[in-house]
């Protein structure tokens, strides 16, 4: 008997030792999507490939985690190449995680916050050189970069694997790190290099930026994928090689005589692109060792409106991006709206505020300029999306720059017509003072709502049309003497901008806005507050000439107040009936976008709720597209589509009439 329980007993063992320790178990295919995806940026840990590598050299992936030096060591004899590299990059981005991110904060301080008054307290900078998240950064950067670039397989031969992907998003969030770090280290050094950063001895490289646009210092850098924007549709961005951010330059000084005078205003937010490389890189005769080695390396900064791509390693690779990232921190930080509304109903103004030009990215002056004009009480907040969608495609950013305008709309349309022709040329003449710039003709102008009126007439030939009217309720010696008056004629004989070739027109009132006569409006007119400077010109005229006050008020002054923007609006102002019927330009092309409330009504008869279709509407358009929206068409979908189908044919007939 006890033979055979021993024998059973032995049969046991060995069966037992026979049994599957692997068993299948069924998972959702999205768990498994997750758990393929996080790793050291995305989770907080190392992922499955990296712990794999190490636990089958029978290293402790949690131990290496903690310190990576001696695993990375370990490692390179034991795995092949790729696995190597892709791992010390890992094991590094989790030590940079790790570390304190004085710098970063530092590089960020004034970047989204807005502008604080000066401190007198002195900055103390952090020792970028010996930061610990820096050397990690770069170390982070120097294994993807030598995964990328110099392990055995060439990136194409790896273009399908999510390795790949996943290591360059580690050299890129790792350059992040260091650009901020390298922005630091050349705080009130404009230009110095080369500059010490995390042990590495680092030059800095522009490329596609004129001398003139980096003459300051920026104040802050900031991320770009990091940032979020309420309020825009989306966020336009390039996939590759680099990290975008946004260096933000201090806006001018109050005390700067030519701040108010000067009508153009450049980018404040640039963007940019960032890539680093280390010596030996295989450019030249050092290879793999000599990068890993190398306390040598070039920083290369990219203008992302006119560099997409870059020769590294001996390979052409497309260059990452952001173009909506630089535009949403300028209108969040503008206060335009806030501007707008307070010019319009603040009283007690010494002086209007001059139209300025706005530069949504540096000159180029090879690019078209497309100049947006927006309506009343509004700002270029109005063309937010707009704008960042024709920033964010592709074919349009490569032929064409946006200038946005931004004017006071409590004056007459006459008033901030004359003024916004005379910004346009003063900044197409500081630009490309020669004339010969592509960027210095053919532009295109698009105006919403009252800056479509205003845009009409930047197209548009008065003749004496125009002043006759104005004049035709004097007496005839005082028309006569107001005639010679270079105020009047300066507002009312004008002829067309010879820089734009075609004109887009959005909800414009051009036969004006019936709303405007309701009473809701007409009791916001009279609130509607002028500069004192305007009403003492206007008086000084008036007395000059020996106008009186019955004259005036049949040319719509009110209590010796003259027209504001919204009083020409109405459908029954002089302004109206003198410009009504003023042609465009002959040859001019020009299309318009019309908005119609409620599409049931037959559309001679709909309105946007402010503009009747009839007085949207302008015979001789090449294009009218009607929208079902109210009056802010400029912010629907249908509208973008449209103006960057106008956009694309006004491309190809510029590009028929170059090759003439």
């Amino acid at each position: 008997m006890r033979g055979w329980v021993g024998l059973l007993a032995g049969l046991v063992l060995l069966g037992g030792s026979g049994c599957a320790v692997v068993k299948v178990k069924e998972r959702a295919f999205g768990e498994v999507a997750v758990e393929r995806n996080v790793d050291a940026l995305s989770g907080g840990r190392l992922s499955t490939a990296a712990a794999t590598a190490l636990g089958s050299a029978g290293l402790d992936p949690e131990q290496c985690a903690r310190e990576p030096e001696p695993c990375i060591a370990q490692l390179r004899p034991l795995a092949a190449v790729e696995d190597w590299l892709a791992t010390a990059a890992e094991l590094q981005l989790l030590r940079m995680n790790a570390a304190p991110a004085t710098v970063t904060k530092a590089a960020e301080s004034a970047g989204i916050a807005k502008r604080a008054e000066p401190s007198e307290s002195p900055v103390v900078a952090p020792d970028v050189d010996s930061d610990l998240r820096t050397r990690a950064a770069i170390e982070t950067a120097r294994y993807a970069y030598a995964y990328l670039f110099l392990s055995p397989r060439t990136p194409e031969q790896r273009v399908f694997e999510a390795r790949q992907e996943r290591v360059l998003r580690f050299y890129n969030r790792a350059i992040d790190v260091v650009a901020q770090a390298a922005f630091e280290a050349s705080r009130g050094q404009i230009g110095t290099t080369p500059l010490q950063v995390g042990g590495l001895e680092l030059s800095i490289a522009l490329h596609g930026y004129e001398a003139t646009e980096l003459t300051q210092q920026p104040e802050a850098l900031l991320a770009s994928d990091t940032l979020g924007f309420d309020n825009l549709r989306a966020v336009y961005r390039r996939d590759g090689f680099g990290t975008a951010l946004v260096a933000v330059f201090p806006r001018r000084s109050r005390s700067d005589p030519d701040a108010a005078d000067t009508p153009y205003r450049d980018t404040r937010y640039l963007p940019v692109t960032a890539t680093l490389r280390f010596d030996g890189d295989g450019d030249g005769d050092g290879g793999l060792d000599a990068v890993l080695a190398s306390r040598t390396a070039r920083m290369d900064v990219y203008n992302p409106y006119r560099i997409d791509s870059e020769t590294i390693a001996g390979r052409k690779v497309p260059l990452a991006a952001n173009y909506s990232a630089a535009y949403g921190i300028w209108l969040a930080r503008s206060e335009l709206a806030r501007l707008s509304l307070s010019s319009l109903l603040r009283p007690k103004q010494a002086r209007a505020f001059k139209p300025r030009i706005y530069l949504n990215q540096p000159y180029d002056p090879d690019k078209r300029v497309i100049v947006l004009v927006h309506g009343l009480a509004s700002s270029p907040e109005a063309w937010v999306n707009l704008a960042n969608e024709l920033l964010g495609d592709e074919t349009l950013r490569k032929h064409y720059q946006l200038w946005q305008v931004f004017y006071p709309t409590n004056l007459s349309i006459l008033s901030n017509r004359a003024a916004i022709d005379s910004a346009l040329t003063q900044t197409f003449a500081h630009y490309d003072p020669e004339g010969d710039d592509v960027a210095g003709r053919d532009a295109v102008l698009v105006g919403h709502s009252m800056g479509g009126v205003i845009s009409r007439l930047l197209v548009s030939d008065s003749g004496d049309r125009v002043l006759d009217a104005t004049l035709q309720p004097f007496d005839p010696a005082a028309a006569q003497r107001l005639r010679n008056e270079p105020m009047v004629r300066e507002l009312t004989v004008f002829k067309a901008m010879p820089q734009f070739e075609r004109a887009v027109f959005l909800a414009s009132p051009h036969r004006g806005a019936v709303v405007t006569d309701g009473w809701p409006l007409r009791m916001v007119r009279k609130l509607i507050r002028l500069p004192f400077d305007v009403l003492r010109e206007t008086a000084e005229l008036a007395q000059r000439n020996e106008v009186g006050q019955d004259e005036l008020q049949k040319i719509g002054f009110r209590k010796g107040r003259p027209p504001t923007g919204p009083d020409d609006l109405s459908p029954n102002s002089l302004f109206m009936r003198s410009t009504e019927n003023l042609p465009i330009e002959a040859g001019l092309p020009y299309h318009t976008i019309v908005g119609q409330r409620d599409p049931k009504l037959p559309l001679l008869q709909s309105s946007d709720g402010a503009v009747p279709y009839r007085s949207a509407h302008l015979d001789g358009a090449l294009s009218e597209k009607v929208i079902p929206s109210g009056h802010s068409v400029q912010e629907t979908p249908q509208a973008i589509l449209e103006l960057r189908r106008i956009l694309r044919i006004d491309m190809a007939e510029y590009a028929k009439r170059v090759k003439r």
